[in-house]
């Protein structure tokens, strides 16, 4: 089994974080999270 990366779990803990905070979204934790799935699809490129 594969484990995490930090980066994923950072990713995992503020989607949780976004989808709590529905009644109230927070436009910078969208960024965050926007930044995070882009910093980890590149990590996946440069791999191949």
């Amino acid at each position: 089994m594969k484990k995490l990366s930090e980066k994923e779990k950072e990713l995992i803990e503020a989607l949780r974080n976004f989808r709590r905070s529905k009644h109230n979204p927070s436009w910078e934790l969208e960024q965050f999270i926007d930044q995070l799935v882009a910093e980890l699809k590149e990590e996946e490129t440069a791999k191949d």
